[in-house]
């Protein structure tokens, strides 16, 4: 266990500064494995397979569609899943502007290691702005942030930094909020049967599903359903399923060459003009756009 202490630096939200110092999309086979610590903190978003993590002696698993937490100075551990390999969206960076080795160095030579070099972690109000052991279901509009962030960070155009600063504080501010809201309110009754119902649409999220269909795995009235479901995760049960498919149709945009239509009706939308609409909403540019973006990066 390390001496959190160390790294710990009381701030408030307004002296925030961020800095990237790396930022890919990238594949990794089940051969490659991570076992290491960190001068700086990572955001490693699964865009496809599962991965295995140990941090803070704590095993779990971390599937597609998730945004792993690594904390500076923390030793991880990390095994792909999937075959023939996961892709994830990595971005390595501080909080405070405050990377003291080369970015050549970010991970820690245990035979050599700089001990007063480790990126401090924000406490806010006597807490971490994020807890060290963090994996969320992220939603579509923070996954955007972090594609951005990439595509300015590989381009480099003038004044990228400037503006991975604003695209750093814009997501960390989003993340604060999308973690308030899931944490608000519990009702311990209903958890399992949220879960499965959550479950239920991330599997079949193809199916033309009603308010009726939804309530009555729960067992309660559509009214109460929704509540519930929003009290849990954030977002209503109908909005949540279109982030569900909204997050798979940029997979298919970005992996395959099929036919947006098809893709719409894949999917679960059949109307194509809607699904451009809601496609719009939740990422700010077309399908279309989305993916000559992808083609980019």
């Amino acid at each position: 266990m390390i001496d959190r202490s160390s790294t710990i630096r009381h701030a408030a939200f307004r002296e925030l500064s961020p800095s990237v110092h790396w930022a890919q999309i990238h594949q990794r086979t089940p051969q490659f494995k991570w076992s290491r610590r960190m001068y700086d903190f990572e955001f490693l978003y699964i865009l496809q397979g599962d991965i295995q993590v140990t941090l803070l002696d704590e095993s779990f698993l971390v599937p597609a569609e998730h945004l792993l937490f690594l904390p500076a100075s923390v030793h991880h551990h990390i095994e792909i899943l999937t075959e023939p390999y996961v892709q994830l969206l990595g971005i390595h960076f501080d909080f405070f502007d405050d990377l003291s080795v080369k970015q050549a160095e970010l991970v820690v030579d245990e035979n050599h290691p700089f001990d007063d070099s480790f990126c401090a972690m924000p406490y806010i109000d006597g807490q971490p702005i994020l807890p060290y052991r963090y994996a969320i279901h992220l939603p579509p509009a923070i996954v955007s942030v972090m594609e951005t962030v990439i595509q300015e960070t590989n381009d480099q155009k003038m004044g990228y930094e400037m503006v991975c600063r604003g695209l750093m504080l814009q997501m960390l501010t989003l993340l604060i909020r999308h973690h308030d809201e899931t944490n608000r309110t519990h009702h311990p009754k209903y958890q399992e049967s949220l879960h499965h119902l959550a479950h239920e649409l991330q599997t079949q999220y193809r199916k033309k599903w009603t308010n009726g269909e939804m309530a009555a795995l729960i067992n309660v009235h559509e009214d109460y359903m929704s509540k519930l479901f929003k009290d849990s995760m954030g977002m209503s049960p109908n909005k949540y399923l279109q982030s569900i498919r909204h997050q798979h149709a940029k997979r298919l945009l970005r992996e395959t060459d099929d036919k947006i239509e098809f893709i719409a009706m894949d999917i679960g939308y059949e109307d194509f003009h809607y699904f451009s609409r809601i496609f719009k909403k939740w990422e700010g540019i077309s399908a279309q756009q989305y993916r000559k973006f992808a083609q980019m990066i």
